[in-house]
Parts: C-alpha cells; sequence; structure tokens
C-alpha cells in the first residue's frame, strides 16, 4: 500500500493505443527533465503495446478504420509480449533506461486471458495439461475492447495464469500494472493481488474501469494502489463537472491509502496519433472507432478549466498521471503539474471534504497531516448557468479564527486573514485555491513567506 498518491504518466491521452518506441524512447527522456525533478516517477505505456497493428504505408499510424489491433503478439503460454510493429526491439532497453534515470516502468494489461490464447488452447505455464481454454470465461468480455475473455477464478489454473503472467512482467522489471475492466470483478482483482505478492517485486497495482466502482468491494479495492471511481475524463467541461460528482460520492470511503483516482490530466498535445481522416476516407470525415476521444488537438480546456481541473486533484489526493506528450508542453501546463505548494496538497495524501455551500458556491478543505492547523481550501464556482460568483471568506462560515492567514496557491500572492475578510471573484466554472495556516499565527509565530515553506 502506498502512503502518497503516486505521480506519473500515461499515453493513453496523448497516443491513445498508438504508442511507438520512437516516441516512447522521446516521451521518457522528457518526462526525465520536466517531471521527475517534481517527484514525478511512473512511465506507463497503456493498451495495445502487444497489438500488431495494419499501418498506413511510410506511417507509424494505425490504418483508418482501426481502434484496437485484431492480432496481439503472445508467447507460447498466452502472455503478451511487446508487439513487433511498435516495439520490435521489445521493453528491454527502455525499461533498463528508465531505471537508469530513477524511474519506474509501468503497462497495462485487460482483464483476463487473450481471445487468441484461448482460440489457439495456449498451455497455461506451471500446469500440468491445462490450457488458456480451460479457464476463459467465454461469456466475461469488455464492450469497447475485443482482445480478451474473462477468467472463472474457479478454475485450475486461473491464479497459475496470472502468477505467471504478473511473475514475467516482474522479470523485466516492470514496477506498475494498470489492469482495465476490472473494478466489477473482485475475484480478477484478486488474482492480481496474489500474484504480485507472489512475483516477488514491488509492482503497484491501479484498478481501471470496469462498470461503475462500488463502495461495497472497498475491502478489496484497498488491496490495490489506486481505484478509478470515474469513465474516462478528457478536456471538456462535462468531465470536470463529473470528476466533482464521483469526488463528492466517494467522500466516505476515503482515506489516507486509499486514493479516489479521477483518472489521467488530459493537458497539452492530445491523439497525436490520430489525424482528422482525409475527405472521403470515412464516412463523414468522422472514425468512431478511434482509440481515445476525438482527433489531434490541443486541449480544449481554457486556462481557468485547467486550474479547476487540476484543483480537483490536487485537493481530492488523486494519483496525478498526465496525459499530453510531454515533449510540447507549454510553461503554464508545466507550472500546473509542478508548482511545490500545490504538490504539496497532493502529496499530503488527505482527500478533501465540503466544508461550506452557498448556492453553487463550494469549499472543500484538506486539513494538513503534519502541520496542526494548516491546509488547504479550494472555492468552486459550478454554476452550471456559466455565471460569475463571488464570495466573502469570513471566520463563521469556515469554521476558523479570525487570524487565519490565507495564500492563494495559484497566484502566488497573499490574501491576508479572516479577519480581513477577503472577497473573491470566481469566473464561470473558476476556483480559487488558498493554502490556510490558523495555528502558528494564533500563538504568535512568524511564518515563512509561501515560497520557503518546507514541505
Amino acid at each position: 500500500m502506498t502512503t502518497k498518491p503516486l505521480l506519473g504518466w500515461n499515453s493513453f491521452d496523448s497516443f491513445g493505443g498508438y504508442l511507438h518506441a520512437e516516441a516512447a524512447w522521446a516521451q521518457l527522456e522528457a518526462f526525465a527533465r520536466k517531471l521527475a525533478p517534481h517527484g514525478y516517477q511512473y512511465f506507463v505505456v497503456d493498451i495495445g503495446w502487444y497489438g500488431e497493428y495494419e499501418l498506413k504505408p511510410g506511417t507509424m499510424l494505425p490504418s483508418p478504420e482501426t481502434k484496437h489491433a485484431m492480432d496481439a503478439h503472445l508467447d507460447e503460454y498466452g502472455r503478451p509480449l511487446p508487439s513487433k510493429c511498435y516495439f520490435p526491439e521489445g521493453f528491454g532497453a527502455l525499461i533498463a533506461r528508465t531505471h537508469e534515470l530513477g524511474l519506474k516502468f509501468g503497462v497495462h494489461l485487460m482483464r483476463g486471458v487473450p481471445r487468441k490464447a484461448v482460440e489457439l488452447k495456449l498451455p497455461v505455464w506451471g500446469t500440468e495439461g491445462i490450457t488458456c481454454a480451460d479457464i476463459a470465461d467465454t461469456s466475461s468480455t469488455c464492450p469497447w475492447c475485443h482482445y480478451n475473455y474473462g477468467i472463472n477464478m474457479a478454475k485450475p489454473g486461473a491464479q497459475e495464469y496470472h502468477d505467471a503472467l504478473v511473475w514475467q512482467l516482474a522479470e523485466w522489471g516492470v514496477d506498475f500494472i494498470k489492469a482495465d475492466d476490472i473494478t466489477a470483478y473482485p475475484d480478477e482483482i484478486l488474482a492480481y493481488v496474489t500474484a504480485i505478492r507472489r512475483s516477488g517485486r514491488d509492482i503497484k497495482l491501479s484498478l481501471s474501469h470496469g462498470g461503475e466502482a462500488d463502495p461495497q468491494l472497498m475491502p478489496v479495492y484497498r488491496q490495490a494502489d489506486m481505484v478509478r471511481i470515474t469513465k474516462d475524463i478528457w478536456d471538456d467541461p462535462e468531465s470536470v463537472e463529473r470528476s466533482f460528482n464521483a469526488w463528492a460520492h466517494w467522500q466516505p470511503y476515503t482515506e489516507p491509502g486509499f486514493w479516489p483516482d479521477l483518472d489521467m490530466i488530459p493537458f497539452g498535445h492530445l491523439q497525436t496519433m490520430s489525424p482528422e481522416p482525409e475527405r472521403g476516407e470515412l464516412p463523414e470525415g468522422r472514425n468512431p472507432s478511434l482509440c481515445g476521444k476525438g482527433f489531434r488537438r490541443r486541449d480544449q480546456l481554457d486556462a481557468v478549466s485547467r486550474r479547476t481541473f487540476m484543483t480537483q486533484r490536487l485537493l481530492s489526493a488523486s494519483p496525478l498521471m498526465f496525459g499530453g506528450d510531454l515533449t510540447t508542453l507549454n510553461e503554464e501546463e508545466l507550472q500546473l503539474l509542478t508548482d511545490a505548494e500545490a504538490l504539496a496538497c497532493n502529496q499530503n495524501g488527505v482527500s478533501a471534504q465540503i466544508h461550506y455551500m452557498r448556492g453553487d458556491v463550494q469549499v472543500w478543505r484538506a486539513e494538513s497531516r503534519t502541520d496542526l492547523g494548516s491546509g488547504w481550501m479550494g472555492v468552486f464556482n459550478r454554476n452550471p448557468a456559466r455565471q460569475a460568483e463571488d464570495l466573502i471568506l469570513t471566520a463563521d462560515r469556515l469554521g476558523m479564527a479570525l487570524g487565519t492567514r490565507l495564500h492563494d496557491v495559484w497566484a502566488h500572492e497573499s490574501l491576508g486573514t479572516l479577519a480581513d475578510r477577503p472577497h473573491l471573484k470566481l469566473p464561470p466554472l473558476g476556483c480559487v485555491f488558498i493554502r490556510y495556516d490558523q495555528a502558528r499565527y494564533e500563538v504568535g509565530l512568524t511564518l515563512p513567506e509561501p515560497h520557503q515553506q518546507p514541505h
């Protein structure tokens, strides 16, 4: 179990299922330069790394009607191997370089056993006469990806398949597994947990959506390191609202060590391997089969929405998995991802609770685990009519002392104390992210300036 929310990069938002070796190397080196110095560790290759795609001639782009590959590269025991089209040299050198940089390497896996392994009746490693067909539950399928069947965990060989799969990844040096389409399948979650323990390697386990996450499965979820509590999040206002709703719904279940994963951060260049189709290439110029959402673009969030989006993830103590193209990050995006005061809130590991509401204005608050009387607040405007809102911060509304000192994290400026009754103007769907300190101020100690405060 992790003690702080994990920080990293995941290839899905920027590359869909089409990350290839040259791009992976470029992203890794950019990760080491731009994010690693700020505590980001996990470099995760998402779906498609074992898919054998039909490519457009002379490019690394998938053919126009390709969402997921029609073939998978497997070993003789039905375990996925890096694809020959996108990773012809395998993962060996890439993983070695990741570790050389002091970073961790992760991969995505679909729940279950590959359909190809079932059709070929490939043997389950470590068993006598048991095949992948024997353990498959062919009635259990993912509605959006055809790669795998579920596994009937009551069948002999079911746990052995998971053990062999995770053992192979551990031998490669994998440090993180994102298991997808799994949150509704506790038996298969526990199979991964068991396999990781048996592997002898410290591998973090991320559980991704497989039907709505169910609070009744909390005893199972808590054996993983992060759990998705929302569907895919993208660069649109609806995703911001969906994140608020999921965060509020899971408030009673959050605690240090259980991270309410609000999905990736889709800033910057997205869907870089999904260009707009040429006229006549697809009906109406659309491709409903892309892996991801939309076509090649820079994210559609404005500066206000980006701050709100990021403040959600910081205050909720969500794992921070950036999804955009690292090689083209601009200064605004990099600042949101790496601000030291903001990251201190996230790494505090306490998910904020709703503390005050007035109409469409909400104040979410998380107390510091180490500094008594200190913490962070987010004052959000959730007006559905996209109207500006105002709020005067007062001691009685917030349940704090008059001398509580307030600091605007994103603006890097003081808001004074609650005795000053700060007046906040909140743009549509905007927020003010505040670090507060009441205890040390009250006993007359002098606080360091915000940028000098130790973390």
